[in-house]
């Protein structure tokens, strides 16, 4: 993104050198160049809901949807570590049924899958978790649909 900007600055400080009506035409054409890397920008930037993400990835199992949240908290809310509490959290987001036991299932996906470290320290109190480089490696596998 910063390339094209630069690109851009050098382009207009050309720009000005010329005569009209070149120099108009031209710098009408880089402001619409900015407009549209802009929108451009901003599409590409902007966050997908849970629900939207959950869909997307195809995660159906609790299992599969307590590291799809945790991916999704670690990559587009910068939450690192995480806690039930979170994934409580992400789940009514999602609007989706909390499963009976949430803590139970990140403990599983962390000792029988190792999707999930445990950390030294707690978070808010409770047991905090990171997500695995297998953890983030199995959701970006994952096809989107």
């Amino acid at each position: 993104m910063n390339d094209l900007q630069n690109k851009l600055k050098k382009l207009k400080s050309k720009i000005d050198e010329l005569n009209e009506p070149e120099k108009s035409i031209l710098k009408d054409i880089v402001e619409i160049l900015e407009n549209i890397i802009g929108r451009t920008y901003q599409e590409l930037t902007r966050e997908i809901s849970p629900f939207e993400f959950i869909k997307q990835k195809k995660l159906e199992s609790h299992g599969d949807r307590v590291v799809g949240m945790a991916y999704y908290l670690y990559k587009y809310r910068s939450v690192d570590p995480f806690n039930v509490k979170d994934i409580e959290k992400m789940y009514e987001e999602a609007r989706l049924g909390l499963p009976k036991n949430l803590s139970d299932i990140i403990a599983k996906q962390a000792k029988n899958k190792g999707y999930f470290i445990e950390c030294n320290e707690k978070k808010d109190g409770l047991k905090a978790w990171k997500i695995s480089a297998s953890g983030i490696e199995y959701i970006e596998s994952l096809p989107e649909g």
